[in-house]
């Protein structure tokens, strides 16, 4: 039952002679008991069941024997006063000196004074409640906080009664309790809020990256890395998707309960076990992991597998990213040689490891083991396409185009992604040129290559070259790593916005990207990063960040644009939360860029001598 219908019921109930004459006995010990462990005589305490008071007097002295503050509104009088105890709580002195045996009267105190010591964005409520109150003829509560005279701020609990002859409010401090309450409500709303890892699939590359540069510092162990290559060529993306999926589930049930796993690349499958580990121990669970994965049936498609292990000392020099490298070098040997794995004893040492980096890096722009695809962006106010990303793909060993991200993870982290960037900067523009689209194209730059001064120069090179006006391009910031050169950054921004080119920021909210970068940098647009958009309709987290971050931008003159839109309910959350634009696999997929002349001709020189 709850409170209403007990008071409810109280109020239809006519108490008996013997519910009376209890009633009496419990208030009479009740005061008996404050007498005796009062340690001053306070003004005269009568039965409250036997005096004839008015019901205004009588909640007074009841609020002034609990110690609580009281505001008093006399309706014949039309006089407004309060109690001591509510001058106290609001660090005021009482007008005149008081006796504490006399009872003196309350103060008189003006509707201004008493509003003024209500916290203005409280008002509201405070009011709201006194007038329900006087027109229900019912108490009302309500908490706001109080403005004492020292400056400091106080949580008031007022009850506010209507008795006959005016209007009564009880006030009673909860700062400690209010404070309280709200620690347990923001606790709670953060652990709503809190997402503890990817709802989905295995752990991003640079989770386990980090995982190993823990685990490095602290013990021995081994990472090993298994490259896993479908017997068919005919699997589309979301085939190759659910794929990766099923070889990450038969990885992570047939290890340990303490390996950490982690998509390294696509097809790429990475294992970190700590605790003391042979060579020959790890080459024995290496082979065991390809066995597993040729020996299973994915959906009907069989998989051919190599492994390449590296093993590390507690306090080796060698990081996370350098040991994770060492076993995908490891897994590459074990390919070229037809072994089932490769074992790595002990890191290689650092600058054969730059070498051969820059080597696969330098060796992929040379010989041209890119293609370029287009993936619409679709405009949420007039609900059309009216531009395309154009993404970067890289040609693996078996010949098939991949997702670029860990290739470029390695060329930003050995300083080799400028190569990358101006590689597709100009056969980009050069395709623009020559038809293969006619909306407008954002290109991505990573935010290192911004640290370069002759970046601008072959931009503005490649638009005369290829005849392509500035105004049909955005040039995206990449933000996976951090910007080398700041003042680089700024005067690349604002020369191709001089050219007539718009600005954008990539990955917002994550990496390295910050709100710094929307005040120095003549920024656009935002996209914001497809992490908070794929669980949208499900996560209050990603609802109140994306709602907050489009208001910021829209605030500073900025366009927005969500990635990785999933579906239908998504966009219409989008375009509810005034984002401009979404993309996505519902928007459309990429495709690969075609040449209408069907004469492009990619050029194999270095990209140090184009232009």
């Amino acid at each position: 039952m709850r409170l209403d219908d007990v008071l409810r019921l109280a109020a239809g109930h006519t108490p008996s002679a013997l519910e009376q004459a209890r009633f009496r006995r419990v208030a009479r010990q009740v005061l008996l008991d404050h007498r005796q462990d009062a340690p001053t005589p306070e003004a005269d305490l009568a039965d409250p069941l036997t005096t004839s008071q008015d019901e205004v007097t009588r909640i007074t002295q009841a609020a002034r024997t609990a110690g609580l503050g009281v505001i008093a509104w006399d309706r014949a009088a039309g006089r407004l006063t309060w109690s001591a105890g509510m001058t106290q709580l609001l660090g005021r002195a009482p007008a005149a000196p008081r006796h504490a045996s006399t009872g003196a009267p309350d103060d008189v105190v003006t509707p201004a004074v008493l509003m003024s010591c209500i916290h203005p964005d409280d008002l509201v409520a405070v009011t709201a409640a006194v007038e329900d109150a006087w027109a229900q003829t019912r108490p009302a509560e309500v908490t706001f906080r109080a403005r004492r005279t020292d400056g400091s701020t106080r949580y008031v609990h007022a009850l506010i009664e209507v008795p006959a002859n005016g209007i009564v409010a009880t006030c009673e401090d909860v700062t400690a309790p209010e404070l309280a309450r709200r620690e347990r409500a923001r606790r709670a709303t953060r652990e709503e809020m809190l997402c503890a890892g990817p709802p989905t699939g295995l752990p991003t590359r640079e989770y386990l990256i980090d995982e190993v540069d823990r685990a490095r510092r602290t013990g021995d162990g081994m990472v090993f890395v298994i490259a896993a290559e479908p017997g068919t060529t005919t699997l589309g993306e979301d085939d190759r998707d659910t794929l990766a999926a099923e070889i990450g589930r038969l990885l992570t049930g047939a290890n340990p309960p303490h390996a950490t796993h982690g998509l390294v690349a696509p097809g790429l499958f990475g294992v970190l076990l700590r605790g003391t580990t042979t060579p020959a121990e790890a080459e024995r669970l290496a082979v065991a992991a390809v066995g597993r994965v040729r020996n299973h049936l994915f959906s009907g498609v069989r998989v051919n597998a190599w492994a390449g292990a590296a093993c590390f000392a507690r306090g080796t020099d060698a990081d996370g990213f350098e040991l994770v490298t060492d076993a995908e070098h490891a897994a590459a040997e074990a390919r070229r040689t037809g072994h089932h794995a490769q074992v790595a004893a002990v890191p290689a040492g650092r600058a054969a490891r730059l070498r051969r980096c820059r080597t696969a890096v330098r060796g992929a722009v040379a010989n041209d083991r890119f293609t370029l695809a287009a993936q619409p962006i679709l405009d949420l106010d007039l609900n059309r396409i009216t531009r395309h990303e154009i993404l970067l793909r890289v040609r693996g060993e078996s010949g098939e185009a991949g997702a670029p991200w860990a290739f470029l993870d390695t060329a930003e982290r050995i300083g080799e992604i400028l190569a990358v960037d101006r590689w597709v900067i100009d056969h980009a523009i050069k395709l623009i040129g020559r038809g293969a689209l006619d909306s407008h194209c954002q290109i991505n730059v990573s935010g290192r290559s911004l640290a370069d001064p002759g970046l601008l120069d072959h931009v503005t090179r490649a638009l005369a070259r290829h005849r392509v006006r500035a105004d049909r391009l955005t040039f995206e910031i990449t933000e996976t790593a951090a910007i080398d050169n700041r003042n680089e950054a700024l005067a690349f921004a604002t020369g191709v916005r001089q050219l007539g080119a718009q600005l954008a920021l990539d990955d917002f909210g994550t990496g390295h990207a910050s709100l710094l970068h929307l005040r120095t940098l003549p920024i656009d647009l935002v996209k914001i990063d497809g992490r908070f958009v794929t669980g949208l309709t499900r996560t209050p987290a990603d609802r109140s960040l994306v709602e907050r971050l489009t208001l910021i931008c829209h605030d500073l003159g900025i366009r927005v644009v969500a990635e990785k839109v999933p579906d239908a309910d998504t966009a219409a959350l989008l375009r509810r939360y005034g984002v401009d634009f979404a993309q996505g696999f519902h928007i459309g997929r990429p495709a690969p860029m075609i040449d209408p002349s069907g004469r492009i001709e990619l050029d194999l020189r270095p990209i140090a001598k184009l232009g």
